[in-house]
């Protein structure tokens, strides 16, 4: 397994991988995004290639808040294609994630994820990699 920062021609899996995750995204948007997030310092997008076929992405970024001292890592998304989990891509991309994140400076990792049901292998999976359940999250649209 290859874990590289994503290129343009990751597109389209980008999309389908997006999809999976729950959030159906077209080829179109994800590359909006993903053009955004490539010409900003404080994000990446890592993928996870085995035998030249993308399985799964991590986008990260760095954080800084006021509720507490130093630089964060936050996990925006991470998604593993359905036929290649539980087959440590997750956890590699996780690390990957992290090291990135340390190597940038930050003290530690912040995620946030569903409370739905299908999401709770998700939670193990977490907790199995150390994190630990501390808040919930909430979300308002604005337009």
């Amino acid at each position: 397994m290859i874990i590289r920062e994503a290129q343009d021609t990751d597109i389209n899996i980008l999309s389908e991988l997006m999809t999976h995750l729950g959030y159906p995204t077209t080829q179109h948007q994800i590359a909006a995004r993903y053009q955004a997030i490539s010409h900003h310092a404080d994000y990446v997008l890592f993928v996870a290639e085995t035998e030249k076929q993308v399985v799964g992405m991590v986008s990260v970024m760095l954080v800084l808040g006021i509720e507490q001292d130093g630089v964060y890592g936050r996990v925006n998304a991470l998604v593993v294609d359905p036929q290649s989990r539980k087959l440590g891509v997750g956890q590699q991309l996780m690390k990957t994630a992290e090291d990135w994140a340390t190597a940038h400076g930050a003290v530690g990792m912040v995620l946030n994820s569903g409370n739905r049901t299908e999401r709770q292998a998700a939670h193990q999976f977490y907790r199995t990699i150390g994190y630990e359940p501390k808040s919930t999250g909430f979300v308002k649209k604005l337009c």
